[in-house]
């Protein structure tokens, strides 16, 4: 009888040293990361990533390689002009702001439209002397005075065309109505900025009237497109999820949000 109660008492700690080393394991697995800056929503039609608190930049010619711990969001940005085996700056839309430097990109007057009624700046202002993040924004073009502040601030920027102003469809349309496709677009919602995707193809027409229902008010295009689409963002489980596959390595710019 003692025999019998040794070995179950044997085999009850055991089982809870197997349990704990269990808890142990999972607790591991399921750890959030508490200073994780990007807020993700999820609605039946969008992903939204929300980098209004989170340190930014433009990266140029290079992407981010995944294994890139600290980066949380890697898509591309600004239009690419030509499809180039080489990197120049001007084969990049407009005006852009990368790694505190300035590059006037190329313009083009598409459908007979003065280039800066269709496109606008996207700006983070970087920081203040004692290291706090500045403001995030929309701002008209040309811009030259934001543009040197920005530069001097360690900030980022890069142009695109108008989806939503002033919580209106801009016209004309960067896509046909009728177009299925994925989008992507970084909005402007109760002052938080978001970049924000359409979880599956649709039409353009739904896809702005579904950023006008989810509350957008204003937002920017960015690029899309098969091999265009490719990013990829690390949740704060710090999984690694790989957004649309790349297929050619033409485009040249990309918003990179950072963890620190």
């Amino acid at each position: 009888m003692k025999k019998i109660l040794n070995l179950t008492l044997i085999i009850i700690a055991a089982a809870a040293v197997i349990a704990a080393i269990g808890r142990s394991m999972n607790t591991e697995e399921t750890t959030m990361d508490t200073h994780y800056p990007m807020l993700v929503d999820t609605t039946e039609h969008l992903i939204a990533y929300d980098i209004t608190d989170c340190r930014i930049d433009l990266a140029c010619g290079q992407m981010p390689d995944t294994t890139q711990q600290n980066v949380i969001l890697c898509a591309a940005a600004a239009f690419t002009g030509k499809c180039m085996d080489h990197f120049e700056h001007n084969n990049i839309l407009g005006p852009h702001i990368s790694r505190g430097v300035c590059y006037d990109g190329y313009t083009e007057d598409k459908d007979g439209i003065p280039f800066a009624q269709r496109y606008a700046l996207f700006v983070w202002q970087g920081t203040d002397n004692q290291g706090k993040k500045l403001n995030k924004g929309f701002h008209a073009l040309p811009n030259e005075q934001l543009l040197t502040q920005v530069v001097e601030q360690g900030g980022m920027a890069f142009t695109q065309h108008w989806v939503i102003k002033d919580q209106q469809v801009f016209s004309p349309c960067i896509q046909p109505l009728e177009r299925k496709e994925h989008f992507r677009s970084l909005c402007e919602k109760n002052g938080r900025f978001l970049v924000i995707a359409n979880r599956e193809e649709m039409s353009y027409q739904d896809y702005l009237d579904i950023l006008l229902a989810y509350g957008v008010e204003n937002a920017l295009y960015m690029d899309m497109g098969t091999g265009w689409n490719h990013s990829f963002y690390r949740d704060a489980s710090n999984i690694l999820h790989v957004l649309h596959p790349k297929t050619h390595a033409y485009p040249t710019n990309r918003i990179v949000v950072y963890k620190d």
